[in-house]
């Protein structure tokens, strides 16, 4: 299978396309300088040439990027896969966990963004698949993932500070790469949340980074007293889940 993956360049796209190689299929990074993103003609003469089986679209982009490649995915039958975020809720009207035939309620730039794009998907295409991800764990510091966050506490305060109470929807990267590619390879166009958090605070998380994963340069402090329930329900597709690698709750 050719895949051709937007954002190439970003946290999850470049090991993404790293994944797709390694799986036996080939993947290809979509290049904006090679194309005029905001015209239809062009954009279509540049997939036509590339001819991808499926399109991943993971990369930052306006309605308008986001509306050509699904007209053409749409018009030569081709598997398009929109990565959304479980940052389109608030939590502030609908109930976590989240699940996917929830209304999201965020109202920030990136929410609006995200959700009008998710509409435009099954809208123009409606074999679409749509993928909330959550917050991504990567290996090691770099790149928007959750150890450069902690990274950067450190570099402010000294040690890092997580809550008992909080429960955000966390993936490992290669886990969510595996994941995506699965979709296209197995499952049914749709909505999906791709999330392995199955009930365990930040605390609980960021403890079992520092000793099971040896992550010795973080300095974990008290458990702090702020309470959010940020998570998704994962109940579409098979992904190792939290439980499943030994996390501990810590009362």
């Amino acid at each position: 299978m050719k895949i051709l993956v937007t954002g190439a360049s970003g946290t999850i796209g470049k090991r993404l396309i790293e994944i797709i190689k390694a799986r036996n299929h080939e993947g290809v990074a979509f290049l904006r300088s090679d194309v005029d993103i905001l015209d239809e003609k062009s954009m279509h003469a540049y997939l036509d040439q590339i001819n991808p089986d499926s399109i991943m679209h993971l990369a930052k982009s306006d309605e308008l990027m986001t509306t050509h490649l699904l007209t053409w995915s749409k018009k030569h039958q081709k598997k398009f896969v929109f990565t959304s975020s479980y940052k389109v809720f608030s939590g502030k009207t609908v109930e976590a966990p989240y699940q996917v035939y929830d209304r999201p309620d965020g109202t920030d730039e990136f929410a609006l963004g995200k959700i009008k794009q998710e509409d435009l998907c099954f809208e123009i295409y409606p074999d679409s698949y749509v993928v909330r991800l959550a917050w991504q764990i990567g290996k090691a510091p770099g790149g928007y993932n959750m150890l450069s966050f902690v990274q950067e506490q450190l570099k402010q305060r000294g040690v890092m500070s997580a809550s008992k109470g909080l429960y955000l929807s966390l993936m490992f990267l290669d886990d969510t790469c595996h994941a995506l590619i699965d979709l296209v390879e197995s499952y049914l166009p749709g909505m999906y949340h791709l999330n392995q958090n199955d009930g365990y605070s930040f605390y609980d998380v960021i403890h079992y980074l520092k000793h099971e994963y040896q992550q010795d340069w973080i300095v974990l402090d008290d458990a702090k007293k702020f309470s959010k329930n940020d998570n998704m329900e994962n109940n579409k597709v098979k992904v190792t889940m939290f439980s499943e690698m030994g996390m501990t709750h810590f009362e």
